[in-house]
């Protein structure tokens, strides 16, 4: 699925769930901790959704990102199964001094969310709110150098060939060092995990 693709499948599900419940776009807003603006752009395929947004819409509506991508509740994912990824494939995802790229973006209910990170934040104000969302992830520097900030540690120098793990619900945020991008490999595993594609901006 594209990028484009998804955003607007993304859209119009949360629209329709939100009229089958009969909510406004506030009661959505009230519900999720996501503006009223976003949310409307979102639904108008105006804006891309961020993978902070997308975890807070999940996590405040219990659905699973193949729910909001159109899909449904299913039983354990089949037996055998595989995703390739060839150099370049990976599903891209823009947002403000960063990017991501989604590996294995085709799989439902993927029990971990595989994908890496350009980091151009200069300073962590221009991060946004710090991310934060259900589960654990593990973090390695591929390029560069980063300062990692999280809510309860003093910020973290990592430099190529370093890695953390942490708890996603700890608020965290990345700077890159060295007047260059970082490239950040991130595994996230967790309930919202079946999340199998999308990045804050709400």
């Amino acid at each position: 699925m594209a990028a484009a693709e998804l955003t607007q499948t993304i859209g119009r599900t949360l629209a329709e769930l939100r009229h089958n419940r009969g909510w406004t776009l506030k009661t959505l807003s009230a519900a999720t901790g996501v503006s009223v603006p976003v949310l409307s752009k979102i639904e108008n395929n105006q804006t891309g959704i961020s993978f902070e947004t997308a975890m807070k819409i999940m996590g405040s509506l219990s659905l699973t990102l193949d729910e909001l991508t159109g899909g449904r509740r299913q039983g354990p994912p089949a037996r055998g199964r595989r995703a390739v990824n060839a150099q370049g494939s990976a599903l891209r995802i823009p947002s403000i001094n960063r990017s991501y790229e989604l590996f294995a973006a085709e799989l439902r209910q993927k029990l971990m969310v595989p994908m890496i990170t350009t980091v151009d934040v200069r300073r962590v104000e221009d991060w946004g709110p710090l991310s934060r969302h259900e589960g654990e992830e593990w973090m390695y520097v591929l390029t560069g150098s980063i300062e990692l900030h999280t809510e309860f540690y003093a910020p973290l120098v990592m430099k190529t060939g370093e890695s953390v793990y942490i708890d996603s619900g700890m608020g965290h945020a990345m700077v890159a060092l060295d007047d260059a991008q970082a490239r950040v490999l991130s595994v996230y595993a967790g309930t919202g995990a079946a999340f199998g594609t999308v990045p804050s901006d709400g």
